[in-house]
């Protein structure tokens, strides 16, 4: 034991008196001429008046032990009603705690804390016996964030959960509102069915055509301790058995009874468009499959263009392509035709030779579109082989654009070749078969996206209205079955007594074929200037047709993320949906509009709500939602356009049947600075040896005031009576 002093209970006005005290002591003694003997009672008078004034006390001090303070929160949300080992996991939890009550009261000073929605603080360990879960469940961001511990900062914080909480964007900040690191302790079934699940599925948004792209994926095997999993990626490809080829395969080895798995696999895109995968778990026979797309897109459009001889059409159309930095454009066009006499050699001269081969041959494969412009090919000698070459390129995907004139289609030469095989049409037997005139093409649907080209429908077709006639058509005998006619000739009919078309397109293979029967369409670019809506129709026009022929105009511009085979159960439920622009860039929101229909397992159909998280990206948040599969469903406009739609599906297992949310529980530890540990596998020791040691403090026993007594004021009284008699005495004034 030791004695200590402890500060008075004077007032402001008493200290100041103490000090007015001190002060004038001082000055005294340096003026005062009396003997040492009296200037010591003097100072002895004045330090009894002022303990007399501040009155500070003496206090008996006993040192003890002090524990930690630990704060335990207990998860006391509806999902705690669910199953676990031995009954449910609350009653798991209770049990644990009781079991280890007084090794934690020997290490620390303990409060318990409830939380769901909100937080209830209790007043003791007791009051957990008459305690049961809540009908709601567990919003860290509504029970912690304004949470204060009762018994003052902790030095551990202990949260009992089995990790099903509404997710929480700030849970970094709640848990170090706490001053302590945070220990999660699982409870509940911490397996899921045997076999190996994909938890998560990592794609880009889009990937350009040719290159390589990764593809990761996170894989749970639970209940294959010592099995071999194989994990393959395959792409969707008719031209195989089964529909499916493999591109990557990776084996992994169960270790324990549930780990996770983490790979990434390297592909490269190879066709235009939503391009379909798959990935495959596989364990002894079991078999899980996720699907999902990536949109493939052009980094830059690779267009040969060759004319049969210069013209308007040419230079309009050439200039037009090479003022968009996204085409790269390579163009010929015949200015000395082989009948023509020369009376120099082809070396002599700076007109090159016709390159047939380079062109249908060697650099054939390096372009994503072909426009053939009233060329001929039996003029210039181009041999069946090279036109089964471009016949192929069509086949494997690329896009081919074949334009009227007096010497394409049978006067070309292309009747019964390879490349007839692949118009929309039929060539005429008649030849010539172009016949000059005036005409203005009638189109067959406003809807059509090389119509449209306006934002409303009474817009294209007033501007397709004002546009000034055409110059001359092609004859044809019939439109293949499949092709597609998007606009025809006001009178004209083909041999077969249909009718006549000046625009057609067709699939073929993988890729698209276009014909235009004319060669004039420079005509809507001078001479629609007058008209406001018209003006705009040939640049609008041109970009529509490389965006059809060569797959961009059908990229999905909406998508979601996909989602994992396990959805945790967790309300709201969130999933992500992207908007891009036409270069596929972030839409802007204040000109985007997105719906979200939401079908749920019985068959109902509502709107979802959806806010923008960050610039073209959406959260589709769904809460009350029932055992089964959802469907959702995304459009959205842009610029008051229709841009684009998507679909996802998942299946939700109400939360009282989920197992334990690891990842969750493991995320929180490593947030709040501390450790997961699963409470069926972990005694108490494991987590109070964490704990720091009990410090020593020193407590105050016995308090004495002995300055705030009669007999001190007397004795003080007694003092400064001495110092006045003995200084009378002594002769002193």
């Amino acid at each position: 034991m030791t004695f200590g002093i402890e500060a008075g209970d004077a007032s402001p006005v008493g200290a100041v008196a103490v000090v007015l005290i001190a002060v004038a002591f001082v000055v005294h003694r340096a003026r005062s001429p009396a003997r040492r003997e009296l200037r010591v009672l003097r100072a002895l008078a004045a330090g009894a008046l002022a303990l007399a004034v501040f009155r500070p006390g003496v206090a008996l001090m006993e040192s003890r032990r002090v524990k930690p303070k630990l704060l335990i929160i207990l998860d006391a949300a509806s999902s705690m009603q669910g199953k676990s080992l031995g009954g449910t996991r609350w009653s798991q939890a209770l049990e644990w705690l009781q079991r280890s009550r007084s090794r934690i009261d020997e290490r620390a000073q303990s409060s318990v804390v409830l939380v769901s929605d909100r937080a209830r603080a209790l007043s003791d360990f007791e009051q957990l016996r008459g305690a049961t879960p809540d009908a709601a469940s567990f919003s860290p961001i509504n029970a912690l964030a304004d949470f204060t511990p009762p018994e003052g900062p902790p030095a551990r914080v202990w949260l009992i959960s089995d990790g099903i909480a509404e997710g929480s964007a700030d849970l970094d900040r709640l848990l170090s509102g706490f001053g302590a690191p945070v220990d999660t302790l699982g409870v509940g079934p911490a397996r899921r069915d045997r076999g190996a699940a994909f938890l998560e599925i990592k794609t880009p948004d889009f990937a350009f055509l040719h290159e390589s792209f990764e593809v990761g994926t996170k894989i749970e095997a639970s209940g294959l301790a010592g099995r071999k999993i194989v994990i393959a990626l395959a792409r969707a490809d008719e031209g195989v058995s089964g529909g499916w080829r493999e591109s990557a395969v990776r084996e992994f080895r169960a270790a324990s009874d549930l780990e996770t798995f983490t790979s990434t696999f390297t592909v490269n895109a190879e066709r235009l468009g939503a391009e379909h995968w798959r990935l495959q778990s596989r364990v002894d026979g079991s078999v899980r499959t996720r699907e999902f797309h990536v949109e493939v897109v052009r980094q830059k459009y690779r267009i040969m263009y060759l004319a049969g001889r210069p013209s308007h059409e040419y230079a309009f159309l050439r200039d037009f392509l090479k003022s968009d930095p996204n085409h790269e454009l390579v163009s010929f066009v015949i200015l000395r035709n082989p009948e023509n006499p020369s009376p120099a050699e082809d070396r002599d001269m700076s007109l090159i030779p016709f390159p047939s081969e380079d062109i249908f041959v060697r650099t054939l494969p390096q372009f994503d579109m072909f426009i053939l412009e009233n060329f001929s090919a039996v003029r210039f000698r181009v041999p069946p082989a090279y036109l089964e070459q471009l016949k192929r390129f069509v086949a494997n995907g690329g896009a081919l654009l074949v334009k009227g004139g007096e010497n394409a289609f049978s006067a070309g030469g292309y009747r019964g070749s390879p490349l007839e095989e692949v118009l929309p049409v039929t060539l005429s037997s008649r030849i010539p078969d172009f016949v000059p005139g005036l005409f203005s093409p009638r189109p067959i649907s406003w809807e059509h996206p090389m119509i449209k080209l306006f934002d409303t429908k009474d817009d294209s077709r007033k501007a397709w209205e004002a546009l000034p006639p055409l110059d001359g058509w092609a004859r044809f005998d019939k439109t293949r079955e499949g092709a597609q006619v998007i606009a025809v000739h006001p009178n004209e009919k083909a041999e077969d007594g249909s009718q006549l078309p000046v625009i057609a397109a067709r699939a073929y293979g993988r890729g698209k074929v276009m014909l235009i029967s004319t060669d004039s369409t420079w005509r809507w670019k001078l001479g629609a200037a007058a008209d406001r809506l018209a003006a705009g129709v040939y640049e609008r026009f041109w970009t529509r047709v490389v965006q059809y022929l060569t797959g961009s105009l059908d990229l999905s511009k909406v998508k979601f993320a996909p989602l994992p085979d396990h959805v945790v159960a967790r309300e709201p439920f969130i999933a992500s949906l992207r908007v891009f622009e036409k270069d596929f860039s972030p839409a802007a929101s204040a000109q985007t509009r997105v719906q979200i229909l939401w079908t749920s397992p019985g068959g109902a159909v509502r709107e979802a709500s959806v806010r923008e998280t960050e610039p073209g990206t959406y959260a589709v948040e769904l809460t009350g939602l029932s055992r089964g599969t959802h469907r959702l469903r995304a459009s959205a406009r842009l610029r008051g356009l229709a841009w684009g739609a998507d679909e996802t599906s998942f299946v939700w297992e109400p939360a009282i049947d989920s197992p334990m949310d690891r990842a969750w529980l493991s995320r929180t530890a490593a947030a709040g600075g501390g450790e997961f540990f699963d409470l069926a596998q972990s005694k108490p020791s494991d987590l109070l040896d964490k704990l720091p040691p009990p410090t020593l403090e020193k407590e105050a026993v016995r308090r004495y005031r002995p300055f705030s007594s009669a007999l001190w004021l007397a004795l003080t009284i007694l003092l400064f009576f001495t110092e006045w008699a003995w200084r009378r005495w002594s002769g002193h004034a």
